[in-house]
């Protein structure tokens, strides 16, 4: 995903945010209004039960009188109409969900159960009461006039808490709802400027993509650049210094003729001098060229111990001047290696030569070579020399880095390209270069080649004595 459509996801997300965050916003006010709405009804629904029971309470009072009056030809029939009404309005105090709020109020709850109970009590006297029975009514309302007055007193009292409740109710939520709006207004707010910091990063991000794609552009101009200056140096460094080694060492053999002793000597100097400069201009030519990845391998088949002796014989000056034992111990039955052999050749001798230059005179540098646990081969030289520790370690595989512990050092300056060069062929190969070391114990150094380069050879013989060869390839056999 390039960086425009990702600058379009976040716009894309950021609405839907706040979308989501609107939404959310208009159904909590919703909700609580809603709550609010309700909580009234039901308050007001309370308030009807109330003056209900008290209005059907003075219905039958008036009815009864009415009746015994014998006004308006009231019946016996309407006057147990309005009695059962009263009645029915008793269960929606006393047992309704509707109505608990009712009973928490002590008083509202005790009214209308001794109201039941008085009632209970009156059943008969009102199912017998007759026209003119002046003496019974009177009885009749002596016991429920009471509950007149008190439940209009209970009425009004819960028409106040009503009021009080909805005022405190409206007023939470007015709290609740600009608490809410408060909390809406801050995320929004957070959201903008998660969003504004997300495109202010992305920005960043794409400018660093831009700078570091330049930067990349301009390291492999530099790059390519530094691999011209080199060719173009090597030719022109490569030909005047053949001429001086030649011509050096025909003074240093006095070819043309006899020199003074001091001249020889000189010649010998020069000799040396450019041999040093023309390997160190090879090792720089051959760093930057597997730096680059343009080396290319000629890769064949050979058995390792004729790699082995081949850098023994390239190493054999050194070894009579420094006066050390090179000993290799090449098990037979070794698988062979696919690799290129000049540039494996060249690996050996730069860690053989790195062995005997910093190891003690009379001393052992030993060449081995064996298989590995995972069906690869390695080869490994190891010295008796002073060792590295692990920031020397670290030092060695830089290029030009060099080693040093002082000044009692004999060996001849190195261009501190070897085991870095020697790491990079390797890698090339698919190998690796392995270090270890410790500070008087030598150095032990590994060439370590990977299973699919690693070649066995093996012979099936027939029953008629004819054979076949076989190449088995990668790994154990």
């Amino acid at each position: 995903m390039n960086f425009g459509r990702k600058l379009y996801a976040i716009f894309t997300l950021a609405i839907i945010l706040f979308a989501g965050i609107a939404t959310f916003t208009v159904s909590g006010v919703s909700s609580l209004k809603e709550r609010h709405t309700i909580a009234i009804n039901h308050a007001q629904s309370d308030i009807w039960v109330m003056s209900q029971v008290t209005l059907e309470l003075e219905r039958t009072l008036h009815t009864l009188f009415m009746y015994t009056q014998g006004i308006d030809g009231v019946t016996h029939d309407q006057v147990m109409l309005r009695y059962d009404i009263l009645w029915s309005r008793i269960p929606g105090i006393l047992e309704a969900e509707e109505s608990a709020r009712l009973r928490n109020f002590d008083d509202i709850e005790k009214t209308v159960t001794e109201l039941k109970k008085t009632l209970t009590a009156l059943d008969d006297a009102v199912k017998t009461l007759e026209p003119d029975d002046y003496k019974k009514l009177s009885f009749i309302h002596d016991q429920l006039m009471p509950y007149s007055s008190r439940l209009n007193r209970l009425a009004s009292l819960v028409v106040s808490s009503t009021n009080e409740v909805g005022q405190e109710y409206l007023q939470g939520l007015e709290k609740r709802t600009s608490v809410l709006e408060l909390s809406v207004i801050m995320i929004l707010i957070g959201s903008i400027l998660l969003v504004g910091l997300l495109v202010v990063e992305s920005l960043k991000v794409r400018n660093l993509l831009t700078q570091a794609k330049n930067a990349e552009q301009r390291a492999e101009e530099a790059n390519q650049a530094k691999s011209a200056f080199l060719a173009n140096m090597s030719h022109e460094l490569r030909t005047p210094l053949t001429g001086i080694i030649g011509f050096s060492g025909m003074m240093e053999q006095e070819t043309m003729g006899p020199l003074p002793p001091k001249y020889k000597e000189y010649a010998e100097d020069i000799e040396k001098s450019g041999k040093h400069l023309l390997d160190l201009i090879n090792d720089i030519l051959d760093l930057s060229k597997a730096e680059a990845n343009k080396i290319e391998l000629d890769a064949a088949i050979h058995d390792v111990e004729s790699v082995v002796r081949q850098s023994n014989r390239l190493v054999s000056g050194l070894v009579e001047t420094y006066q050390v034992h090179v000993i290799s111990v090449i098990p037979e039955g070794l698988p062979e290696l696919r690799i290129d052999r000049r540039r494996i050749v060249q690996c050996v001798v730069n860690l053989l030569s790195n062995a005997i230059k910093f190891s003690p005179a009379g001393s052992e540098v030993r060449i081995m070579a064996a298989t590995t646990s995972n069906g690869g081969l390695s080869i490994s030289i190891q010295d008796q020399g002073k060792g590295m520790s692990g920031a020397d370690l670290k030092i060695a595989m830089q290029p030009f880095g060099q080693v040093r512990h002082g000044p009692d050092i004999q060996h001849e300056p190195g261009t501190g390209l070897g085991l870095p060069l020697v790491k990079l062929m390797m890698e090339l190969h698919g190998g690796d270069l392995e270090l270890t070391s410790k500070p008087g114990k030598g150095t032990k150094a590994r060439l370590l080649f990977p299973p699919n380069i690693v070649i066995h050879r093996y012979r099936q013989e027939g029953g008629d004595g004819s054979g076949r060869a076989f190449i088995f390839t990668g790994g154990k056999r």
